[in-house]
């Protein structure tokens, strides 16, 4: 087992280039003094590993250490990538081994230039999921290509936008796109798009855009606890020049706009929403959505008649 530490030792460093003993450990599952240990040898046998001290620092490596897979192009490699490992395998050995396997492809894609693809093991409590739009955004990815996506907000809403693909996420058996929209980066997972079309036309990708960091600043929000109930509103423009509520802008469409609110509980939407009438129309989620319908129903079925006769007297 010490000859496959060390290795993965290797390959963890050619993929992170700096990590400290702790990050080394946690990862291998041994304590910091088995990782010096480890360093230890390694140096004894040559690998030029380095370590730098102080806050920011860590072991690294030099960076021309390493080599090519002989016999397979970067094209290859880069395909062989697209492999996840299933979660009935992730905890065995085999499962360990082609963790493995993936970090040394990784390794030798990414020698030379800013990684386009990032290989997540760790759990977000998710599910596996299919991805029938991976080889084509893994070529967009590849070739700086912008590419037409389709997906339902809330799973019912429609939304169409042309994307520039900065870089692709393996997240625990699930994948995700790093997408850039006009001013505003976001990241899809795969399994939620209907559809993916990769256009002819190339974007310029920014020179400082660094996926990693990008990938972590995500997933410390996503962390975060979440609003206590969110809503998603169609508006109308004439109330939002008004209202003084805070709101995040979903997608304009003409004559009203998609918005979500970040409110206290079902109970404060529906004192928020009701004395709006139909300045509003609730997306999201359902169960209020058919309290509000039930609450309009009841008061046609109040008012859809003629007021009665009030005889007064004389």
């Amino acid at each position: 087992m010490r000859a496959d530490r060390l290795i993965n030792l290797i390959l963890l460093l050619q993929t992170r280039g700096t990590a400290t003993a702790q990050e080394l450990a946690d990862e291998l599952g041994v304590s910091k003094r088995t990782i010096y240990r480890d360093m230890d040898t390694l140096g004894e046998l040559g690998v030029p590993i380095y370590a730098d001290h102080g806050v920011t620092g860590g072991y690294h490596l030099l960076e021309d250490y390493g080599g090519e897979l002989n016999g397979l192009t970067r094209d290859e490699r880069g395909s062989l990538l697209m492999l996840s490992v299933p979660d009935g395998l992730a905890e065995l050995e085999v499962g360990q081994k082609l963790k493995t396997a993936l970090l040394k492809l990784y390794a030798s894609v990414t020698q030379g230039r800013p990684p386009r693809i990032l290989l997540d093991w760790t759990w977000w409590g998710q599910r596996e999921a299919t991805t029938p739009h991976l080889r084509a955004l893994y070529d967009a990815v590849q070739t700086d290509r912008q590419v037409h996506i389709r997906y339902r907000l809330w799973g019912h809403v429609p939304i169409e936008r042309m994307v520039d693909p900065y870089g692709l996420i393996f997240k625990a058996g699930v994948w995700y796109v790093i997408a850039s929209s006009g001013a505003s980066l976001h990241h899809y997972r795969l399994g939620d798009l209907d559809d993916v079309q990769v256009s002819v036309s190339r974007f310029n990708r920014p020179g400082d855009f660094d996926l990693d960091a990008h990938w972590q600043a995500i997933c410390a929000e996503a962390e975060l606890p979440p609003p206590a109930f969110e809503v998603a509103l169609r508006a109308s423009p004439a109330l939002l020049r008004t209202w003084t509520q805070p709101y995040t802008l979903i997608q304009n469409e003409g004559e009203s706009t998609i918005i979500s609110l970040a409110l206290e509980s079902f109970e404060a939407a529906l004192r928020l929403i009701l004395p709006l009438g139909g300045a509003v129309e609730v997306l999201a989620p359902e169960a209020l959505r058919l309290t509000v319908q039930d609450y309009a129903a009841q008061i046609l079925r109040r008012y859809g008649h003629a007021a009665p006769t009030i005889m007064r007297p004389s």
